[in-house]
């Protein structure tokens, strides 16, 4: 593979993790929250029954009570002016806490496409490590073109997601375009613990991406640094691109291994705030840069601004997300949970750039034939 090529950075593109998950950036621990019977609550049961008479005596349509008050909760928190706030039933706060770990339960790929209809199939741009789709032998750049005897050649792009998801243990039949080779695998639906760090090194340099920052991302990590230092290398760079976050504590500690001690992350709440620190420990003193795109989002936003305004480490890439602001998750009584902004964040300079996103030191815009090569052929 061409080395410069492979070097190459990346651009926005649309993705979808076949795994299903969509992480935000949440504060350590989880709430468990009880309602006090104060005048608001009183009212809603009180409306709420009413409205439950009248249907219980002369409705004549089916009415599902348990959907309706899921539907009921789920609009009253959307009133919230929160773009990143949710309600989650037991079963779906159930499969976010598991996400949060690491644990996924599917095939394991992540996809693009360019339009709502597929017109050649469903380009599978990441095999995701240590998923069912790595061990059958899927590779990035195959081309969905069939899937349990489904045509994916001119068939919309949600239907197509909706016939890969199904349930644990559950077989899918794929065939799939490899360079005009026709091939088929069969892939069992599984639990596994993602690889959220790969590494290499590139003419004597450490290259690390990560892609998400949940709980199991940091042993990887310090396995990857650890690897990297046995080697010798020279210096670092910190891939960051398309990482859409992930946990608090994890990117602090990720970012402890590299920096002295000092201020990480200063975290202002509603009524006060704190700040995080890197601990005395030793630390890699190597030189290194971050690489970071408009996809770059939270933590790992966080993750290049710390080690910009401790190290001076430069970022080199497109202009990030734009997300300082942290989520926390309240666990109800009967198993569902919220979750909305409870903090903003910002690092030692004090720049918030919610809603900003970080500027690159060197700006480097990727071409769009360079980032379907990057997508489809780097990690082979």
């Amino acid at each position: 593979m061409n080395k410069n090529r492979r070097n190459i950075f990346l651009a926005i593109i649309l993705t979808f993790i076949m795994t299903v998950s969509l992480f935000s950036f949440v504060s350590c621990g989880l709430v468990n929250v009880t309602f006090n019977n104060h005048a608001n609550s009183t009212a809603i049961d009180g409306k709420l029954a009413e409205i439950n008479s009248f249907i219980d005596d002369y409705a004549i349509m089916p009415f599902d009570k348990e959907e309706a008050l899921s539907n009921a909760i789920f609009f009253y928190v959307a009133s919230l002016e929160d773009p990143y706030c949710s309600y989650m039933d037991a079963d779906e706060y159930a499969t976010y806490l598991e996400e949060l770990s690491g644990s996924f339960t599917g095939i394991g790929v992540n996809v693009i496409t360019t339009s709502e209809i597929l017109e050649n199939g469903l380009l599978i741009y990441r095999v995701i490590g240590n998923s069912p789709a790595e061990l059958a032998g899927l590779k990035n750049g195959d081309i969905i073109i069939e899937a349990d005897g489904v045509s994916f050649i001119n068939y919309p792009y949600e239907d197509a997601v909706d016939l890969m998801l199904d349930e644990l243990g559950t077989t899918i039949n794929l065939v799939v375009d490899r360079n005009g080779e026709r091939l088929e695998f069969n892939i069992v639906r599984q639990n596994f613990t993602k690889r959220l760090v790969d590494y290499e090194i590139i003419e004597n340099l450490g290259y690390v991406t990560v892609y998400q920052f949940e709980a199991a991302a940091l042993d990887q990590f310090k396995a990857a640094l650890n690897e990297l230092e046995k080697a010798g290398v020279k210096g670092y760079i910190f891939d960051m691109r398309n990482n859409p976050g992930g946990e608090l504590n994890t990117v602090k500690n990720m970012v402890d291994l590299l920096v002295p001690k000092d201020e990480i992350v200063v975290l202002q709440y509603k009524d006060y705030e704190s700040s995080l620190y890197a601990s005395d420990n030793d630390y890699i003193e190597k030189p290194c840069v971050v690489l970071i795109n408009g996809e770059s989002a939270s933590a790992a936003e966080l993750f290049s601004s710390a080690l910009r305004d401790i190290r001076g480490s430069k970022l080199i890439g497109e202009q990030t997300f734009g997300k300082g602001v942290g989520q926390t998750s309240f666990s109800l009584s009967d198993g569902s949970a919220l979750k909305f902004t409870t903090f903003r964040y910002v690092t030692k300079s004090r720049y918030n750039y919610d809603g900003i996103g970080l500027e690159p030191d060197y700006v480097v815009e990727l071409p769009l034939e360079d980032t379907v090569y990057y997508y489809c052929m780097s990690r082979q």
